[in-house]
């Protein structure tokens, strides 16, 4: 796949994930990491992740061997940490002072059962995260990567898919029966499937990426390959709003009024639509901003854009 990249001309920068630490027979930390997974990322010319297995709560020998193994591979190598979502609730000083201590770059990705920036504790807890010394890669996530951008992460990753934008717990009920093919909806914050806009978003919902060039978004199910113009325009979508956000003076502050702005949308919908499912990731997003950021940060930047 990277040699496919590369010979199609992408010349960003390309992480590989091993994904030992997902699924019913997932590796656990303790397994190691696998001296011939890096030098293989290493001989494509990538940085390097580890291919770490899962790290239950308080598996504190776990993440010493993950970032010790770590810190010894030759090249430049980021330490994968698939975390349980609890070491976000008490364990978060102590996880710092280990990250400090081998001085290894991390890139963490999180279990839980449906989102993990939907619960609170866990923003504050990966908030807190991204003040370690070493820096600090989200994956697996949805658009709350963005937030995760601003708030202090090095990058972040938005999955391509559901089962992509999350990691499930092993012996849960697994990735949702959802439709297979959902694109992103810059007004709501959140994937919605390709059906569900078609029938029960307003059909004057437009999108100006520079995919969609302001055509109206029930014209993505119309297109003759769906699933890749429903990619296209997400991505697209993506990268839209973050450069917007980039641009402004408080970004932070940006992504507070686009919750705000999302939830009001979402709550017009569902009052015509008793089934509509609001996103409570922007319902935390959203408290934690409002708390964190002091008033005169969002007049502003309400000022300097009207």
């Amino acid at each position: 796949m990277v040699r496919a990249l590369r010979e199609h001309g992408f010349t960003g920068p390309i992480l590989c994930d091993a994904n030992r630490y997902s699924g019913r027979r997932r590796s656990t930390a303790l397994a190691g990491v696998r001296a011939e997974w890096t030098a293989e990322q290493h001989d494509l010319g990538l940085t390097a992740v580890t291919d770490s297995g899962y790290l239950a709560e308080h598996d504190w020998a776990g993440l010493r061997r993950i970032l010790s193994e770590a810190s010894r591979q030759p090249g430049e190598v980021i330490a994968q940490l698939p975390l349980a979502a609890r070491w976000f609730e008490h364990s978060v000083d102590g996880l710092v002072a280990e990250l400090n201590h081998f001085g290894v770059p991390v890139a963490v990705a999180i279990e839980h059962a449906k989102d993990p920036f939907s619960v609170r504790y866990l923003i504050r807890g990966f908030l807190s995260l991204l003040a370690a010394d070493v820096p600090v890669l989200l994956l697996r996530a949805d658009v709350s990567a963005i937030a995760a951008s601003f708030h202090g992460a090095h990058a972040a990753a938005i999955g391509t898919t559901v089962a992509l934008r999350h990691v499930y717990p092993r012996g849960g009920p697994g990735t949702p029966r959802l439709p297979s093919i959902a694109a992103f909806v810059p007004r709501l914050l959140d994937y919605r499937p390709l059906t569900t806009l078609a029938t029960q978003t307003p059909p004057g919902w437009s999108c100006d990426c520079p995919e969609c060039a302001g055509r109206p978004l029930v014209t993505l199910a119309r297109s003759p390959r769906p699933e890749a113009t429903a990619f296209r325009h997400s991505l697209s979508a993506q990268l839209t709003l973050h450069a917007q956000l980039r641009n402004r003076p408080a970004p932070i502050a940006g992504w507070h009024e686009l919750c705000a702005t999302a939830l009001a949308e979402h709550r017009t919908l569902a009052e015509t639509l008793p089934d509509w499912h609001t996103p409570t990731n922007l319902r935390a997003w959203y408290q934690l901003t409002r708390d964190a950021v002091p008033d005169g940060v969002f007049h502003q930047d309400e000022r300097a854009h009207g």
